[in-house]
């Protein structure tokens, strides 16, 4: 009996507890907790905002929080509710929905409400719904009928940015000021003259976002973005730096600007560790750098490796196409490397390397007209100052050559010479501008530099040596020729100047057996005819001298006829006259000898003219002819020989003195050993220069990636509205119970238990 009257008291006091907790209305701190669940839940929403990655609305912990405020929400309404509470109930669900990624119902929700006269959080609520949804117009609309709200004029802000109104929204941002922004209302304007070409403005309003929140990534991403594109790499490289750390996006960032100002080894570095990181999400981003870093280090098959690596992970972005094809370039594969930049330009037709890269490919296939096409297109790119971009300038320098645009090629050069002093390309085609230019001298000293930097391409010996005959170094010249024809026997424009000084070398023998193998095979050049003549000539001088007047004369003969087909060949090089005449003055045709020489009246002629008088013992006219000569080349020492050896008289003691001591002048003793009369007879050799053709090194500026995230920040800060409070409804009558008293025995006789009273 005892002991059910005792279990009996426990069930009445539990029953009473129960009755308390179940039928008692919330108190405040019930829907507190469901306000610091929303708090921590916009932490991360809004962070998704500020670091562009939805990805975090999809994380563990995100969705668990998620949970948790549905879970105290459904615990908050069901103690709290009533029917006049219907506006705040679909308010604070549509929250809930919205912060779960279903946008479009959050704002479905709300519109079919009547929020007139109604609490203005939910007004202002909806506005961001809208934002959300893309309705920029009806956000702007419910934003500006909330004035007190806390971000009205921010998240306007960011519904002009997002409809890209940049100037009503700029103009709206100088009417209205959002303070304790964080950053956001200076970054959200900045991305607006970004994105309006106000490119040192824009720097100013992220670097005043940066001062108010340093620690959101965002604003130093987009000033080290706008510090790439207006070629501020350094600065970039330090806003980068700054947040590289904490956000593997900024690492990738940092890598890239490191590629930039030419530090491949530290890029290199950079991908690699972001390789060992534990996020994936620019695995494709680190290998494309990876690759890019590798062609900077000069490594193009392991560049290659990469490039492929990074094909399997990312689309084709111009970037990576761009990298491809330098790589084709590098190995001369012009056809594939211009197929992978003519793709890369029908991807983005902005993107200017690809221009540079298909300008190279152009160079390549000899298309030289597209190929300054491409470059006029990406002309902006070419850095004076920087020395990656040398080849660029040469490849530009020798496209404007070949099309006759010699002022052109001329600059070009000019740049690749100051930016590269080795670049013996550039020298070379300065050279060949200097030799069309008539500058001979300048034309040697370029190609002497050039030479030094680069000694096997048989062309530039060929013209080296060409120049040493246009100012009688034959002797210098003979080692020139020799080394030309050591690295390709097929030049013949080497092979006529290796016959030449083969002659000026008393190799008459040599030199004819040279010319008379030339002409057979290349009838058509008339500057081998002319040689070969002027070796007959002084074949049948030697003949002459050995008393073999017929040999003599079938070799004058032989000369003859080598001029005169000469003429026919090229009957605009007049020049050929001069040797013609030489001939008539050995066969005595003096009237026919005066008038070849009168029609190519330059010094060489005055001389020979001369020659021809003093022969005659026509001493004051030979006089007048060679004073001619030395008042248009007072230098020439074959004319100062010859008038020495005039006013003497004694050309026949000279002649033998010379031709036995062996003059090192820059005339040989060829001219003097083989003399009729004592004087110097003047040949004109005849030789052409070779058109120079270079492949290139294609050591092209790297494609670096270039980052076009623009995104506004707005402030997302949802308040869910509280019930109406319950009124206290009348007091129930406590049930009074009687004290229960057992009698228990003992010494007093009295015990008991005594039941609680439960209020």
């Amino acid at each position: 009996m005892i002991r059910k009257v005792v279990r009996s008291g426990w069930s009445v006091v539990f029953s009473m507890v129960f009755m308390v907790l179940f039928n008692h209305p919330a108190s405040s701190q019930d829907f507190s907790v469901c306000q610091r669940n929303l708090k921590d839940l916009l932490t991360t929403f809004n962070r998704s905002f500020e670091e562009n990655d939805p990805a975090l609305l999809k994380s563990p912990e995100y969705q668990r929080q998620i949970r948790e405020l549905q879970a105290e929400f459904l615990k908050y309404h069901k103690l709290s509710y009533m029917p006049i509470d219907s506006v705040q109930r679909l308010n604070n669900e549509a929250i809930i929905l919205a912060l779960s990624g279903s946008y479009h119902k959050s704002l479905h929700i709300m519109e079919a409400l009547d929020l007139s006269g109604k609490d203005a959080q939910a007004k202002y609520n909806r506005g961001l719904f809208n934002l959300l949804n893309r309705k920029y117009d009806a956000a702007r609309t419910d934003f500006i009928d909330t004035p007190g709200n806390s971000f009205g004029v921010l998240n306007s802000l960011v519904s002009y940015g997002k409809q890209k109104k940049f100037a009503d929204g700029l103009s709206f941002a100088q009417g209205n000021q959002q303070k304790n922004s964080a950053g956001k209302y200076n970054f959200n304007i900045g991305l607006m003259q970004k994105l309006s070409g106000f490119y040192p403005e824009a720097v100013d309003e992220f670097t005043s976002a940066i001062r108010q929140k340093d620690e959101l990534m965002a604003y130093r991403l987009q000033r080290g973005d706008l510090y790439m594109r207006t070629g501020n790499q350094k600065k970039a490289v330090k806003d980068f730096e700054k947040v590289a750390r904490k956000h593997p996006k900024a690492q990738i960032r940092y890598a890239n600007a490191l590629l930039s100002i030419n530090q491949f080894s530290n890029a290199l570095s950079i991908f690699q560790k972001y390789l060992e990181s534990e996020d994936k999400t620019f695995r494709g981003d680190a290998y494309l750098g990876i690759a890019h870093s590798y062609y900077g280090l000069n490594q193009v098959r392991e560049a290659q490796k990469y490039y492929r690596m990074a094909s399997t992970l990312k689309r084709e972005t111009p970037s990576l196409l761009s990298g491809i094809g330098n790589t084709h370039l590098s190995n001369h594969e012009y056809q594939l490397a211009y197929n992978s930049f003519d793709r890369a330009i029908k991807k983005d037709t902005s993107y200017l390397p690809a221009f540079l890269g298909r300008a190279v490919s152009q160079y390549g296939m000899k298309k030289f007209d597209l190929c300054l096409e491409d470059f006029k297109k990406a002309e902006s790119l070419m850095d004076p100052d920087n020395k990656f971009y040398a080849d660029l300038f040469v490849t530009r320098g020798f496209a404007r050559y070949y099309l006759k645009n010699s002022k052109g090629a001329q600059e070009d050069f000019a740049a690749a010479i100051r930016l590269d002093g080795t670049r013996y390309e550039a020298l070379a085609g300065m050279s060949s501008i200097m030799i069309d230019q008539k500058r001979f001298s300048e034309a040697g000293q370029f190609l002497a530099k050039a030479l030094n930097y680069e000694q096997k391409y048989d062309r530039m010996w060929s013209n080296y040596g060409n120049l040493l005959l246009h100012f009688d170094m034959f002797k210098k010249g003979y080692n020139v020729f020799k080394k030309a024809i050591s690295l390709n026997r097929e030049n013949i424009k080497a092979q006529n100047g290796w016959g030449v000084v083969l002659l000026e070398n008393d190799q008459l023998d040599k030199s004819m057996a040279l010319f008379d193998s030339l002409v057979k095979e290349n009838p058509d050049l008339s500057y081998l005819h002319n040689n070969h003549g002027i070796v007959q000539a002084y074949l049948g001088n030697r003949h002459e001298q050995r008393r073999q007047i017929e040999d003599a004369n079938n070799r004058y003969d032989g000369a003859f006829k080598d001029f005169q087909t000469a003429m026919q060949v090229a009957p605009s090089r007049k020049f050929y006259n001069v040797n013609q005449g030489n001939v008539y003055r050995y066969w005595q045709k003096y009237e026919d000898a005066s008038l070849s020489y009168q029609s190519y009246q330059d010094k060489s002629a005055l001389n020979n003219t001369a020659v021809m008088y003093a022969g005659q013992q026509r001493m004051k006219d030979a006089q007048y002819y060679l004073g001619v000569a030395i008042q248009i080349d007072s230098l020439h020492r074959v004319f100062q020989y010859n008038l020495a050896i005039l006013l003497k008289g004694k050309q026949q003691e000279m002649m033998k003195l010379v031709a036995s001591a062996g003059d090192d002048g820059p005339y040989s003793d060829i001219a003097i050993k083989y003399s009729r009369d004592g004087f110097v007879t003047l040949y004109l050799y005849d030789y052409e220069y070779d058109t120079l053709a270079f492949q290139g090194r294609h050591y092209m500026p790297l494609p670096v990636a270039a980052y076009k995230e623009d995104y506004f920040i707005p402030e997302y800060d949802f308040k869910l509205i509280p019930y109406s409070k319950k009124k206290a409804g009348p007091k129930k009558k406590e049930p009074s119970y009687k004290s229960q008293k057992v009698k228990m025995p003992g010494r007093k006789g009295r015990s008991g238990t005594k039941c609680p009273v439960l209020s």
